[in-house]
Parts: C-alpha cells; structure tokens; sequence
C-alpha cells in the first residue's frame, strides 16, 4: 500500500488515483476514479504516474539522495483540458510525505520549468518570466510561482540556484533555510 500523511484523492467513477491500492516497487496499469487507464511505477526513490491512453498527462516524483525531484503535467498542451485524476499540488505533497516516510532527509526542492511553448511547458516559466518582466529579482521571482508558493508552504523558502538551460527550460533548486 503507497500512502503518506495527507493522502492522495480518489473518488471511484469520478476521480482520483487510488495509491493505497498499489503496492511499493510494483508497476503496471490502474483504472483512475474517472475510468481512465494509468500506467504506474512505484518504487522506493519514485512514484511515476501516466495516461495511457492521452500522451503529455504524467505526474513523476523521485527522492535522489536529499533531493526531492518532480515534474507533473495535468493540463493537456494544445487546449489547456486538465486530466480529471490529476492533481499537481496533492501529488506533489503526497509524494513528498511518501519519500520521507521511507527515510529520505529531504533538505531541497529542485524543480525544472521547461520553456514557453514547448509541449511540456511550463506555468511556473511563464510565471517566473511575467515577474522579471515587472522588475522583480531572479530568487524573488521564482519564490513567487506556483512551485515556488509550494516549495515554501513545505518549508523550503530559499532559493539556492537558478539555472537557464538554452533551448530547454530553467532550473530552480530551493532549500529549507538551515541548510548550507
């Protein structure tokens, strides 16, 4: 069974990923709440989630030594439609609680936004972009984003880097503030 404090929503013929009926280091296909069909693999350093049926829908999450990693996709590209068993703020907190019950010591967030207009853009991109646009500094800037915001509600409010990458996105690492 794959759970952690908060939990994760499922409501069987509406929504929702039903994680306390999937086992630890197992892979395989689920039905969603809304009947869609789920690939999953669970491990014990990673939770990845993915329609099968609709590419560009995905949530992935991976604890890499204290670092905890995640992307997740819930909107599709072209029309913006959101995946009726995806919930990036829930996945994110329920992965993050998930890794730290299996005994990471998580002490950074890295998060990557890749670039406007690609298929796997990003909101926290256009977020970060729309506030340097505004005179705000780089590490103000990406605490302002959704990530960021979230980042800070579980406890890591600095910024310890920024990267560009040229023609695929930005990278932005935050940390709990005791940490060097």
């Amino acid at each position: 069974m794959v759970e952690s404090k908060s939990g994760y929503p499922y409501v069987e013929g509406e929504y929702g990923i039903p994680f306390k009926d999937l086992a630890p280091n197992t892979r395989g296909i689920v039905r969603g709440g809304s009947g869609r069909s789920l690939h999953y693999n669970i491990g014990s350093s990673s939770i990845e989630i993915e329609d099968e049926e609709f590419s560009g829908y995905g949530l992935f999450a991976v604890a890499n030594r204290n670092i905890f990693k995640a992307s997740v996709f819930t909107r599709r590209y072209m029309t913006g439609e959101r995946h009726p068993d995806f919930f990036a703020r829930r996945f994110l907190i329920f992965a993050y609680e998930y890794f730290i019950v299996k005994g990471y010591k998580i002490d950074r967030v890295s998060t990557f936004w890749p670039l406007s207009g690609s298929k796997f853009h990003s909101v926290n991109y256009e977020q970060y972009l729309e506030m340097l646009k505004k005179g705000v500094n780089p590490e103000n800037a990406a605490k302002a984003t959704w990530a960021g915001r979230l980042a800070g509600e579980l406890g890591f409010t600095e910024v310890e880097s920024i990267v560009k990458y040229k023609s695929e996105g930005l990278e932005a690492v935050f940390k709990k503030p005791d940490q060097t």
